[in-house]
């Protein structure tokens, strides 16, 4: 990602007599910008005339954890859009400090989508493809100027969870999210261990959770992350389909209140919620009658070779669902429930099931709502009941080992609207790996 970095030691302070230009006018808008880009087949845009686009720097990459890159936004207060202006310069909080405003002439150079976020740069190769990534430092005057006046102050959007800050679609602007803490697997690490960029993963009292991408190169990397919790300032990006946040520096991380919740039980957050929900989620979920589950299930049906039903093994005695096979070379569904609307209740909770057994590799649910697929990580589990949270994609790192005992795994679904038509729910196992797994009883509130 573009934003670690190494610095110097030693930079000059910001003011407000840095050299600046009024020579340009503003002649498109943020949005028209990446709308042009939207509209381009390859996603990448070169300007042959002189378009001037202009933004308010909301990124500081003196004190270390932001590389050769600047994020504007299209005003000081809520803002409506963002973009990443990438230039092969350090220390561009010298030229560019925080709350300047900022113009760029787009003539011969190019905008672009790029893992994730909207560019302006120029173009280069990567494994035969064509990318916008950083403007060469010798052409930077040329195409970047601050605008003459005063610095502003760039005050935040306020959010009160993660979730609503990731569905809010205002990419590479300064937010500030309230009522989050690092997770307990995150406790007693350092922001980032020297020379090495990582993510440090927040939740919020929901389970929700994100990523504090950290630089080892910062000057905050060596200090450890606070306990308690609060609130983060941060810039909010992403990572090809993975939310990003990146702070500037430390005291963008304000975390004066106590702990919340029970902590993690290595499920991915949330609120280590041991009740098991009412109702069934699909007919079938009981696992009681095989023939009524796989009726449940979409034209795929069961993949050959990997379950059965498991027979007095189940919760109290009852029949179960047993994943018991070996994968192929890729991940696969296992199996695909489709929706009822007879069973999916208003505004659920809440999906809960009890697993019990051992694998090398961890499982994945995707979870079909009316905003898309989210998905849900079971982890490295079997000592405690888990709570999970929704990711960004499916992974299947962690073993899972529950000795012998049932364990109930909760999917946090708090403010999802799920099919009410069409697939609702799938299991997906990770490649090659023998699973011996029984699952009982899905159900949901």
């Amino acid at each position: 990602m573009v934003h670690s970095c190494v610095q110097d030691d030693e930079f000059a302070i910001p003011s407000t007599d840095i050299a600046c230009s009024d020579a340009w006018e503003a002649n498109m808008t943020l949005h028209e910008l990446v709308a042009l880009v939207d509209a381009d087949d390859d996603g990448i845009v070169q300007f042959s005339e002189e378009k001037v686009i202009e933004g308010y720097v909301i990124s500081d990459d003196l004190p270390g954890n932001f590389f050769k890159t600047i994020s504007i936004q299209d005003s000081p207060t809520n803002p409506t859009i963002g973009i990443q202006v990438e230039i092969d310069q350090t220390n561009l909080g010298n030229y560019f400090p925080l709350g300047s405003k900022i113009r760029i002439n787009l003539k011969d150079i190019y905008a672009g989508f790029d893992m994730g976020v909207y560019k302006v740069g120029e173009t280069f190769i990567s494994n035969g493809n064509v990318r916008v990534g950083r403007m060469r430092a010798a052409i930077m005057n040329d195409h970047v100027k601050r605008v003459c006046g005063d610095l502003v102050e760039i005050e935040p959007v306020v959010f009160e969870s993660i979730m609503a800050a990731r569905t809010s679609g205002i990419l590479n602007t300064l937010v500030t999210i309230n009522n989050v803490q690092f997770t307990d697997e995150m406790l007693g690490e350092p922001f980032a261990p020297a020379g090495a960029t990582v993510n440090r993963v927040l939740e919020d009292e929901s389970g929700a959770t994100i990523d504090l991408r950290n630089s080892g190169f910062a000057d905050f990397a060596d200090q450890l992350l606070p306990e308690g919790s609060g609130s983060v300032t941060v810039v909010l990006s992403k990572y090809q389909s993975s939310f990003q946040l990146f702070a500037r520096d430390e005291n963008d991380v304000q975390f004066n209140n106590p702990r919340f919740g029970g902590g993690n039980d290595g499920g991915g957050g949330g609120e280590n919620n041991d009740q098991e929900a009412a109702n069934f989620l699909f007919t079938g979920a009981d696992f009681e009658n095989w023939t009524t589950f796989l009726a449940s299930l979409n034209s795929f049906g069961l993949t050959d070779g990997l379950a059965v039903q498991g027979v007095g093994n189940g919760r109290d005695g009852s029949n179960s669902f047993h994943l018991n096979g070996t994968t192929a070379g890729t991940n696969p569904y296992v199996f695909t429930v489709r929706a009822d609307a007879a069973t999916v209740p208003t505004n659920p909770t809440k999906i809960t099931m009890w697993v019990k057994g051992s694998a090398a590799k961890s499982l994945s649910f995707n979870l079909d709502t009316t905003a898309g697929r989210i998905f849900f990580n079971l982890g490295e589990f079997g000592t405690a009941n888990a709570t999970l949270s929704p990711q960004e994609n499916n992974q299947y790192t962690g073993a899972v080992n529950t000795n012998g005992e049932w364990r109930l795994v909760t999917l946090n679904i708090a403010g999802f609207t799920l099919n009410s038509t069409g697939d609702l729910l799938a299991l997906k196992a990770g490649s090659g790996t023998a699973y011996d797994l029984i699952i009982d009883n899905i159900k949901i509130d």
